[in-house]
């Protein structure tokens, strides 16, 4: 869907202050800063009702990486130079480690946030540097009072109900196994798991990487290890689910779609 809505409601300066008229969960299964994505954003913030918008991007994903700050510095850029339109302010919130999501003055960054943007990286680093922090708190506080949660990648992953070991399966050759995840869903809209990545190709004809790299073999094999009826949701590469979470409207926008993977004992 590509609606964009009335820019005239938006195209406005001064409005830094006000509350943004909608809040909401947008979860991409990739393709966070493909042209692709430019459409989805925007209908998103045009439901603002504001111009001026402040985004923190919080790098815990990708903590690991050397290049964490390109990666994250590259996800400004795409914003500041693909929504001209409005006056966005972004602030990287270098939060690598579980000591850094605990430091306060670090947390105190998030104040006054319209927008909250976790992306790329390791579902389980991200989940394990995350859990129990101050950050995660005021993340969580901020949506429940108005903020929007914009996860792409790993870390729709790292806020599921359950986390898939992405790299330790896929590139280490861990025995197939599920962790718990941050359940922030659970707080925001209802219990979901999602499989990012779900329709990828990378592996072309010779290696299945769909179900997020593991393959429709093995990822039969992971929906198996679950309790019955666990909510999970397969979010297609280049795709995007976003959810009104006032309304608990949810609209499907990109390439691709969703898919419903609950798992009961109706389907043994």
């Amino acid at each position: 869907v590509n609606d964009q809505g009335d820019d005239s409601a938006v195209l406005k300066l001064g409005d830094k202050d006000t509350k943004p008229a909608k809040n909401f969960l947008l979860l991409f299964g990739s393709g966070e800063i493909a042209k692709s994505s430019v459409d989805i954003y925007r209908r998103a913030f045009l439901a603002f009702n504001k111009r001026d918008l402040r985004i923190s991007l919080i790098t815990t994903p990708a903590g690991f990486q050397p290049n964490v700050a390109s990666v994250y510095g590259e996800i400004k850029e795409f914003l500041l130079t693909s929504l001209p339109d409005f006056n966005l302010t972004v602030d990287i919130v270098m939060a690598n480690t579980h000591q850094d999501a605990s430091s306060p003055a670090l947390v105190s960054r998030l104040s006054g946030a319209d927008i909250i943007l976790l992306g790329p990286g390791s579902p389980t680093y991200a989940a394990k540097h995350l859990k129990n922090t101050p950050l995660l708190d005021k993340i969580i506080e901020l949506v429940k009072n108005g903020s929007t949660l914009i996860l792409a990648s790993a870390a729709t992953l790292a806020f599921s109900r359950y986390t898939l070991p992405v790299y330790e399966i896929y590139k280490v050759g861990e025995e197939l196994h599920w962790l718990d995840g941050l359940d922030v869903f659970t707080q925001l809209f209802a219990p979901l798991t999602i499989i990012p990545h779900y329709n990828n190709t990378e592996g072309g004809s010779g290696l299945d990487t769909s179900f997020c790299f593991m393959g429709q073999g093995r990822g039969t094999q992971l929906l198996s290890l679950l309790p019955p009826s666990t909510p999970i949701i397969g979010l297609d590469e280049h795709t995007a689910l976003l959810i009104d979470l006032v309304t608990h409207n949810q609209t499907i926008h990109g390439k691709g779609t969703i898919h419903d993977l609950t798992y009961s004992k109706n389907r043994i």
